[in-house]
């Protein structure tokens, strides 16, 4: 794991280029576009948690969190246990309650399989995929093994009611969400 450490650390410390989110899955480097309606699902999620669970509600987003033997992964939105401390540049996968992740492409299996075994394995509670493509959001809750006891699906328009790990409840009204249309071919 010593190379992927380090690989992790190379393309951390390189990847400042602003727009992209830089991840190392399963010893790939992916490297992904920030679009519009990314940025602005996680600003409005930003907003929501502020407003809900108080302005200094500590969460992260596109920041490492490290998984002891495994590359660390950088959630669109973290929200963290209230007594997380970074360590360096980073968390580790303990002070996470929940992950949110806003896919980036319309054919992603990141966040719909790589993630949802990762984050099930190493115990987070709850995680929620928000697809703009579909206009759907899928909540999995009760980590056990490489899985969820428990998956829900809300459209576009619901609330989705997340309850965190550590007791505290985030409602997000998925309303104001903007939706992405698939990419077509350049011409």
């Amino acid at each position: 794991m010593a190379v992927l450490d380090r690989l992790w650390r190379d393309v951390e410390a390189q990847s400042r280029i602003e727009g992209y989110v830089v991840e190392i899955i399963d010893g790939k480097v992916i490297m992904t576009p920030q679009s519009p309606t990314q940025s602005n699902t996680i600003r409005s999620l930003i907003r929501q948690a502020e407003r809900e669970l108080g302005e200094e509600v500590p969460l992260v987003f596109d920041v490492g969190i490290d998984f002891p033997g495994e590359t660390s992964l950088a959630p669109d939105l973290a929200i963290l246990d209230l007594d997380a401390q970074p360590r360096g540049k980073r968390y580790v996968y303990m002070d996470v309650v929940a992950a949110i992740e806003v896919v980036s492409t319309a054919a992603d299996t990141n966040d719909y399989v790589t993630k949802v075994a990762k984050y099930s394995r190493f115990g987070i509670e709850t995680y929620l995929i928000i697809d703009p493509f579909t206009r759907v959001c899928t909540l999995h809750e009760g980590a056990v093994g490489a899985q969820y006891e428990k998956s829900s699906t809300y459209r576009y328009g619901d609330v989705v009611e997340m309850e965190l790990a550590d007791g505290r409840k985030f409602s997000i009204d998925t309303s104001g969400f903007p939706g992405e249309t698939a990419a077509r071919p350049a011409e």
